[in-house]
Order: structure tokens, then sequence, then C-alpha cells
């Protein structure tokens, strides 16, 4: 997510950058936003150091016996606590919006990316072989897979919907066979370490990966508040989150090489 100070010191730069990617300015309205909080905390902090000003003359007022002074403090200590409390509920609503709202906003891009309104304006930076040409009309894996008999995309929309296929006989060995073939060389020729995660996680974990907020409606959420991951990048990546890695001296062990294979289950 963006850092807001840097928003503050340079809007017109995020915004020019921004333009690159086909948004509107929005700098301003980011900062109008943050201006809100900055004078929510304003009036938060005051009342705060009011209420501390206040509850510690009380205890001289009691001393003197002075009870009209006791009456004002308190009254002025309970006044104090009400703002306190309107207050930090205003500042964390505030706080939220601008959380939203940055959140949903794309990188900037980097200088030397080239711009484009479409797939036109892609740049071509190496290409591998040529794609196979043939001299008859080539047909689609789900084809292929039906008329093998391996692909049962009826039986699956019956049980499923729409989307979903079952796959029998040597096509589901391939499959599976495929998901141990990829494990086994990066776990034994390229030193990856493999993880069986869970396939269920919280919102939080779905954010840090940046799923959310952008893929919200695509991914399959329960009642409890928790997501099917689309990839095992979620789990992988999530499994360091709020951890501090220590660095040896040539940094190597920063380079944590994790692997898993899912079904894909977690988006529409």
């Amino acid at each position: 997510m963006h850092d807001i100070k840097s928003i503050r010191e340079n809007p017109e730069n995020y915004d020019e950058l921004w333009s690159k990617r086909g948004l509107e300015p929005i700098a301003q309205k980011i900062l109008n936003q943050d201006a809100l909080i900055r004078k929510a905390m304003q009036v938060l902090q005051e009342a705060e150091a009011a209420r501390n000003k206040s509850s510690k003359l009380i205890g001289r007022a009691v001393a003197n016996g002075d009870h009209d002074e006791l009456a004002r403090l308190k009254a002025e200590v309970s006044g104090a606590k009400n703002v306190i409390s309107a207050m930090g509920i205003q500042v964390e609503s505030e706080k939220n919006q601008l959380h939203s709202l940055l959140s949903e906003l794309p990188n900037i891009p980097f200088p030397d990316v080239p711009i484009g309104d479409n797939e036109d304006g892609n740049v071509e930076l190496h290409r591998y072989l040529e794609p196979p040409v043939f001299d008859f009309s080539p047909k689609g894996h789900d084809q292929l897979g039906e008329e093998l008999g391996m692909m049962d995309f009826e039986t699956a929309a019956k049980m499923s919907g729409s989307r979903f296929v079952v796959l029998q006989g040597l096509l589901s060995r391939l499959d599976r066979a495929l998901s141990a073939f990829m494990i086994d060389i990066h776990t034994t020729e390229f030193e990856y370490t493999e993880y069986s995660p869970p396939v269920l996680v919280r919102e939080h974990a779905l954010f840090g990966t940046g799923q959310l907020p952008k893929f919200e409606e695509d991914l399959y959420k329960t009642t409890v508040d928790q997501y099917l991951i689309p990839t095992a990048e979620v789990s992988l990546t999530n499994i360091v989150r709020e951890s501090i890695i220590d660095a040896d001296t040539d940094y190597s062990n920063l380079l944590l090489m994790l692997i898993d294979t899912t079904k894909h289950l977690g988006s529409v």
C-alpha cells in the first residue's frame, strides 16, 4: 500500500504516474482524507491534554476543600472524556476510509515502463521459438478431453455448476503426476522446501498478498470470514507474515524457497 507521507510530499508526481495506468487525478482526494484524520487527531490530543490537566488539579481542589473548583474540574474531565470517546471513533473511521482508498490504488509504474492503451502497446522483450503451424485445424484441449472420454463437463455441471470439469482415467493420473513432478523437481534439484499449508485463510492473509480488496467478488468466502485461497502463494507468503528474519552475512537466507501445489478452488 502507498505511503501517505510520500503522497503528501509529491502529489502531482503520483497523479502523473497513476494517469499512465488510466486513473483520473486522485491525490487531492487522498490528501483531503488525510487532512480530516490529522484534524480529528488534533482535537483528540487537545481533549486528552485537557483531561490530564484537570485530573491533576482535582487532587489540589480536594486538599483545599474547594468544592466549587472540584465540581468545575470534574465537569471538565467528564466533557473531555466525551470528546475523547467521540473523536476516537471519528479518527478510526477516517483512517479506515483512507486505508480503503489507498489499498484500491495500483502501484505506480517504473519510469522505463512503456505506455500503452491496449495490448497492442505491449513491448516484446524476448521470443522463445515460434508458435506451431498446423496443416489441419487443431482441436482445443476441452474438445480433445471430451472425445477421449477423459474430461466430463456435464457431470461436473450437475454437481458444481458451469466452468468445472471431472477428470478421469489417464488424464486424472497425468494431473496428479504433473503436480508430483513439479514438486520433486523443485525440492530435489533447486532446494525448495515443500509445505502443505491450509487452503482456508483469513482476510488479512489475502490483503497482504494483494488479492483483497481488488478481487473480493471473485473469491469464495465462508460464513466465518475465511476465504478459499486462489493459489498456494497466499498461504506460503503468510508463513513468514509479521516475522523478522535475521540476515546472514551474505543475505542468502533471505531467499526463501517454498513450494506447494493446490487445486484451483479459490476464485470464480
